[in-house]
C-alpha cells in the first residue's frame, strides 16, 4: 500500500516542461508563457516536478486555480452576447424604417 513520503529527494522537486523535459532556469518558476525549447504553453501545461506528478506532494499553490468558466464556454457565451445585441440593432432599425416608411 503507499504511504505518504516524508522525505524527499531534492532532483524529485525540480520542476520541468511536461512535453520535452526541459528544466532550465528559463521556465522561471512557472511565470514563463511558454517552454523556452519546445515552446509548449506553460498556462494550459504548466511544468511540474516528478513529485507532483506521482503524488508524493500536493499540487503546487502558485498554479492558477480552475476557472468556473473553460476558455470555450466564454467564447461561446461573448459571441452569443455579440450576436444578440446586433441582432437587437438591426430590429431597432427595423422598426424606424417601417415606422418613417407608413409615419406612424
Amino acid at each position: 500500500m503507499l504511504q505518504q513520503a516524508t522525505t524527499i529527494d531534492a532532483r524529485l522537486l525540480v520542476r520541468k516542461c511536461v512535453a520535452c523535459g526541459y528544466d532550465g532556469k528559463l521556465l522561471r518558476n512557472g511565470q514563463a508563457p511558454r517552454c523556452a525549447r519546445c515552446g509548449c504553453d506553460l498556462k494550459k501545461r504548466p511544468a511540474r516536478s516528478y513529485a507532483e506528478m506521482e503524488g508524493l506532494i500536493n499540487h503546487p499553490t502558485n498554479l492558477e486555480a480552475p476557472l468556473s468558466n473553460p476558455p470555450q464556454e466564454r467564447r461561446f457565451i461573448n459571441r452569443w452576447i455579440v450576436f444578440l445585441f446586433f441582432a437587437t440593432i438591426c430590429i431597432i432599425a427595423l422598426i424606424q424604417l417601417t415606422s418613417a416608411t407608413f409615419d406612424i
